[in-house]
């Protein structure tokens, strides 16, 4: 995939364009070219169909990405992002530009881009006032695009949604199981389980004993610990 024009200024690995927008203007990525590679035993051909799957796929996205320069210039953000920072949030966009509400958080978020390398590196702005929590995760692209850092963007939250992969297939819990691993993993106590799903406590001690023996570990700790990877996020 190549990156041609952002917000109607050529843009390469070495820097963006400069023109300012506000928090309300529409930053799109154009996806010019889609370049698929030929694979052994596989042949892949490139076709308008697949550009434009591809950048229905990116919109589409449920979590909020920012693409910014050094200087914190977005060069790019998905819908998510802009519903996201349209918002009262810790940041917003401002001339163009990723910044935060109030000062003490401008150290953080220059740090985060600047330090940003191959690795994930993550911080969380809290605002006091509202008790929010804005987490950030950046990550470098690789070259010759590594004036860019990607930015993720999520609120955290009690109430997230969230899914489970095939444990079934993973492990080989059952579908009653399932149910009460997602809910301990919500926060839920056993008790509270059992009165969510209308069994008793003694048949959803049996569920997580069983559970716990599939998954070959023997604490709750260690239960989430091994389901931690196979857990799915909404938004």
């Amino acid at each position: 995939m190549q990156i041609h024009k952002v917000n109607g200024a050529q843009m390469n690995g070495r820097g963006s364009g400069s023109s300012d927008v506000d928090s309300s203007s529409q930053i799109r990525l154009e996806l010019r070219s889609f370049a698929m590679p030929e694979r052994e035993g596989l042949h892949m051909r490139r076709s308008a169909s697949v550009e434009h799957a591809l950048a229905q796929w990116v919109e589409d996205e449920d979590r909020a990405h920012i693409l910014v320069d050094a200087a914190l210039h977005v060069c790019w953000m998905n819908p998510a992002a802009e519903r996201l920072m349209s918002r009262p949030n810790s940041v917003l966009i401002r001339n163009g530009h990723i910044r935060s509400r109030e000062n003490r958080f401008d150290r953080q978020l220059r740090e985060l881009v600047e330090d940003a390398g191959g690795e994930v590196s993550v911080c969380c702005l809290h605002d006091p006032k509202s008790g929010e929590n804005l987490l950030l995760s950046a990550r470098r692209l690789a070259p010759p695009f590594d004036a860019f850092v990607g930015l993720t963007v999520a609120l955290a939250i009690e109430d997230f949604e969230f899914r489970l992969a095939d444990l079934h297939a993973a492990f080989g819990l059952t579908h009653a199981e399932i149910r009460v691993a997602h809910l301990l993993l919500s926060g839920h106590t056993a008790e509270e389980t059992s009165l969510d799903l209308g069994v008793t406590l003694e048949t959803i001690r049996t569920h997580i004993k069983r559970a716990y023996a599939k998954l070959a570990v023997s604490s709750r700790e260690a239960f989430f610990h091994k389901l931690a990877p196979f857990l799915i996020f909404h938004g």
